[in-house]
């Protein structure tokens, strides 16, 4: 499987970034992964931000679109890893993982991927948010490849 992480701004905190070099490195063990940053959006209303920003993400983005989004379907690591397996028996060998910006996703991003995840329930900075992403991606193909990082 292929992976780019799409996300709106930068990582700031070094602890965010040492942990995101982390996992990119471990992932790249068993899948291509690519991490693209793009600029923050800039308007009047955050909806302007939201619009700017989802079209800047779209255009960066091929394969199965996924939207990172509170209001997405939630996956144990178990089923992340089942699901990721499930589309690449579809012949779907590159997913884009959206993470928009501190307003959010635009709808206009919402209707164009194909899934949405969520997760947690709780809110998360974007920053721990991306970081949490790459772990699950590193343990869903840790569990598919059968080693033993995953414990039940």
């Amino acid at each position: 499987m292929r992976y780019s992480v799409i996300a709106i701004g930068g990582l700031k905190r070094g602890f965010y970034q040492e942990g995101c070099q982390h996992f990119l490195g471990r992932l790249s063990a068993y899948a291509k992964i690519e991490l693209l940053e793009l600029k923050e959006g800039k308007g009047r209303t955050p909806e302007q931000v939201k619009e700017q920003e989802g079209k800047a993400l779209l255009k960066a983005a091929d394969g199965y679109l996924i939207c990172l989004d509170e209001k997405g379907r939630q996956l144990g690591s178990e089923q992340l890893a089942s699901k990721i397996s499930l589309l690449e028996n579809r012949a779907i060998s590159h997913i884009s993982l959206l993470i928009g910006g501190a307003e959010g996703l635009s709808e206009t991003v919402k209707k164009a991927v194909s899934d949405s995840w969520s997760l947690s329930k709780l809110t998360l900075p974007h920053e721990l948010a991306r970081l949490l992403l790459l772990e699950q991606l590193y343990r869903a193909e840790t569990i598919r490849a059968g080693h033993p990082y995953h414990r039940e």
